[in-house]
């Protein structure tokens, strides 16, 4: 026997027994424990999902927001000290050359 001959006999459908249906619907109705079933309401009930998302969003999205509009403020900080720090350095320059200029004049 090659290997799709073997595939094919090990793939072959095969009748359930008799009452193979009752007995998994009555193993898995006793094995369920009170948290299970808890959670299969819970998976039946997508609007309870839906609404427990909102309220994290509701919950969690205003802190982002807070602190993306501190780092966009501390951003906007940064760039306008850089800018006078830019502005000191060249009118620093101004005041060195004209100091410069008028010690030559002197000597």
């Amino acid at each position: 026997m090659n290997l799709d001959e073997e595939l094919i006999a090990a793939l072959r459908r095969e009748a359930a027994p008799e009452n193979f249906a009752a007995g998994v619907l009555a193993k898995t109705t006793l094995a369920k424990t009170p948290s299970s079933r808890a959670r299969d309401w819970a998976f039946r009930r997508p609007a309870i999902f839906a609404l427990a998302a909102v309220l994290i969003l509701a919950l969690v999205l205003p802190s982002a927001i807070y602190e993306y509009r501190r780092q966009q403020r501390g951003r906007e900080a940064r760039d306008q000290l850089i800018a006078a720090l830019s502005i000191t350095r060249v009118q620093l320059q101004q005041v060195q050359e004209k100091i410069r200029r008028n010690t030559r004049h002197r000597i």
